[in-house]
C-alpha cells in the first residue's frame, strides 16, 4: 500500500485518526490479498500432511470443503451484519478468529485438528468477505467500478502469492507446516491498527433486536432472474478455482520430479496469477465482453489440462493452467461486476454475502465429488471429469451474457 494519509476523523471515527478515504481503498484490498492467501498457503502441505497422517484424496478435498462450508455458513448468518454495525467491528471479529485459525493450523498434531483450524478459517474469511466487499464500494471512488475490479484482482494475487510463498518455505525452509502460518499471523496483527484507523462508512446502525437476528444475503428487490442468470459466470470459475485449490497441486505433482512442495504451490499460483493479472490489465474492459472473452479462453485451458492428464506432460499442464486462469480471472470479473451492480447502497454486503454464497457452493460441492471420484478410479479420471463439467458451465456463462441485455 503506498504511503497513507491522515485526515480529520469522519462520522463514526470520532476522537481518533482516520485514514483517507482512498487509503482506507488500498488497505482493504490488500487486506483482502491477505485473507485469500492463508486461504491458499495449506495447498502446498497437504501431501505433507497425507503423508504425515495417511488419509486418502477424499479426506483432502472434504479439508478444502469445511473451509467452503463455514465461509456459506457465516455469510448466510453474518452476510448483512457489517451494513448493520459497521464494517470496522466485523472486520476486527474476523481478524482475531482468523489469527486464532492460523494457530490451530500450526500446531496441528491430527487431521482432526487440521479441521478444526480450516473451519475457523472459513468462518473467518466468511464474516470478513461480505464486509469486505461493501468497504470497496463505500470506498471507491464515485462514478467507478474500481471496488469490484480491486476485489478481483485481490482475490486472484493474493491466492496466487499465499500457495507459491508457502510452497517455497515448504520446499527450503525449516519447518514446513510452521513458518507460513507464523507469518500470516504477523501480518493480520499489523493489519488490525489499519481497521481501527480506516473511517466507519456505515453512519446508520440498527436497533439490537434486528443485529442479533441471523442476517440473510439478499437478492437485490426485483432482480432475481437477472441475479440467477449472472451467477452462472460464478459458477464457471468458482468451480475451477475449487477443482485447483484441492487437487491441482497434486496433479502437478505427478507430472514433475524434483521440489514437489514448490511444483504444488505453482499449480495455484499459475491460475490464480494469471487471473488477477488478467483483471488488472483488462479491467476497464464491460462485464459482458470480459465473460465472452475469457469463457473460449477458458476452454481452451481445460483442453489443455485434460491434454496434460492423458500423458501430454507438465508445460502442457502449465501453459493450459494460465490460459484458464485468463479466462477464469475474466469470467470473474465480468460477473462480480455484473452482480454487484445490481445492489442499492444500503444493501451491498447482503448481496455480496449471496454472490460468494454461490461462488462457495460452485467451489466447495464439486471438489468434494471429485475427491471421491478420484479415490475410486484414480486422479486422471477425476481431471477428465472435472474438465468436462466445468466445460458445460463455462459454455452456459458465456450463453448466459446474450439472453438479458
Amino acid at each position: 500500500m503506498t504511503t497513507t494519509e491522515l485526515v480529520q476523523p469522519r462520522s463514526g471515527t470520532l476522537g481518533r485518526a482516520a485514514l483517507s478515504r482512498p487509503a482506507s481503498f488500498w488497505f482493504i484490498g490488500g487486506l483482502y490479498a491477505l485473507f485469500l492467501m492463508a486461504s491458499t498457503a495449506p495447498s502446498p502441505m497437504y501431501s505433507i500432511y497425507q503423508q504425515r497422517w495417511h488419509f486418502t484424496t477424499t479426506v483432502l478435498t472434504e479439508v478444502f470443503a469445511v473451509y467452503a462450508v463455514l465461509i456459506l455458513l457465516a455469510l448466510v448468518l453474518f452476510g448483512s451484519l457489517s451494513d448493520h454495525i459497521g464494517r470496522r467491528p466485523v472486520l476486527l471479529t474476523g481478524l482475531v478468529l482468523e489469527i486464532a485459525s492460523m494457530l490451530v493450523l500450526a500446531i496441528a498434531p491430527s487431521v482432526g485438528w487440521l479441521l478444526v483450524g480450516r473451519a475457523l478459517q472459513g468462518l473467518a474469511t466468511g464474516i470478513a468477505t461480505s464486509a469486505i466487499s461493501g468497504a470497496l464500494l463505500d470506498f471507491q471512488r464515485p462514478g467507478t467500478n474500481r471496488g469490484s475490479l480491486i476485489n478481483g484482482v485481490a482475490a486472484g494475487l493474493g491466492m496466487a502469492l499465499g500457495s507459491l510463498l508457502a510452497g517455497a518455505l515448504v520446499q527450503f525452509v525449516p519447518g514446513p507446516t510452521l513458518t507460513s502460518y507464523l507469518l500470516l499471523i504477523l501480518g493480520f496483527l499489523l493489519a488490525i491498527p489499519g481497521v481501527l484507523l480506516m473511517p466507519e462508512p456505515v453512519t446508520h446502525r440498527s436497533a439490537l433486536r434486528e443485529v442479533l437476528r441471523p442476517q440473510r444475503p439478499t437478492v437485490p428487490a426485483g432482480k432475481g432472474a437477472a441475479f440467477a442468470l449472472m451467477a452462472t459466470t460464478l459458477l464457471a470459475s468458482w468451480i475451477v478455482g475449487g477443482m485447483f485449490m484441492s487437487l491441482g497441486p497434486s496433479v502437478a505433482k505427478g507430472l514433475v520430479s524434483g521440489n514437489p512442495y514448490l511444483v504444488g504451490g505453482l499449480a495455484v499460483a499459475v491460475l490464480a496469477g494469471f487471473g488477477g493479472l488478467a483483471q488488472l490489465l483488462l479491467g476497464g474492459w464491460e462485464a459482458r465482453r470480459a465473460v465472452r472473452v475469457g469463457a473460449p479462453l477458458m476452454l481452451a485451458g481445460l483442453a489443455g489440462v485434460a491434454a496434460a492428464a492423458l500423458g501430454q506432460g507438465a508445460s502442457v499442464f502449465f501453459v493450459g493452467s494460465a490460459v484458464l486462469g485468463t479466462g477464469w480471472g475474466l469470467v470473474f470479473m465480468g460477473g462480480f461486476r455484473m452482480l454487484t451492480g445490481l445492489a442499492s447502497p444500503e444493501h451491498r454486503a447482503g448481496t455480496a454475502a449471496l454472490i460468494y454464497v454461490v461462488a462457495y457452493l460452485s467451489a466447495s460441492v464439486p471438489s468434494v465429488a471429485l475427491g471421491f471420484l478420484s479415490t475410486a478410479y484414480g486422479l486422471t479420471a477425476a481431471t477428465l471429469v472435472f474438465t468436462a463439467t466445468a466445460a458445460v458451465f463455462v459454455t452456459v456463462a458465456a450463453l448466459s451474457t446474450f439472453a438479458r441485455r
